[in-house]
């Protein structure tokens, strides 16, 4: 006999109201066995690439200079234009050159890709391209791509 059992019919036995008190530990036993914890294996991080998209308003920048941060950026690298990445404290600093449109200019290097969400991409500068002049950021947009 279970201790579960025992204890109910001592419960029923002893007070008039244990037969309520029976009916709602059988309930709560129901007709399966004891259940047994299995140790929840943690998921060790996925590490690898975001790409960096630039969407801009204009056709004539000439330099873009983006930051990315978050969780886990590790390392950096321009694809397909002139300019350079630093990372320094999981923020990577990017400066694009050359004739800077819309599409892929960049690739972030992630520790863990579960935190994408957590990363932030924006443009903190554009140059145009014929005399690097600032440009108005408004309708600049970078976003980060798996």
């Amino acid at each position: 006999m279970t201790y579960t059992f025992k204890l109910s019919r001592r419960i029923a036995s002893n007070h008039r109201s244990g037969l309520a008190t029976l009916s709602l530990l059988l309930a709560a036993c129901g007709a399966q066995g004891p259940t047994s914890s299995t140790p929840v294996t943690p998921v060790a991080p996925t590490a690898g690439w975001l790409t960096v998209q630039l969407a801009t308003p204009r056709s004539d920048d000439g330099a873009v200079q983006i930051s990315v941060s978050g969780p886990g950026v590790d390392s950096a690298k321009v694809l397909g234009y002139d300019g350079y990445a630093v990372v320094a404290n999981t923020t990577a600093n990017l400066i694009v050159t050359g004739a800077v449109s819309n599409g892929s200019i960049a690739r972030i290097f992630v520790r863990d890709l579960s935190q994408t969400s957590n990363i932030r991409a924006t443009v903190v500068a554009a140059a145009a391209r014929s005399n690097y002049a600032m440009q108005d950021l408004t309708g600049y947009r970078a976003v980060l791509v798996r």
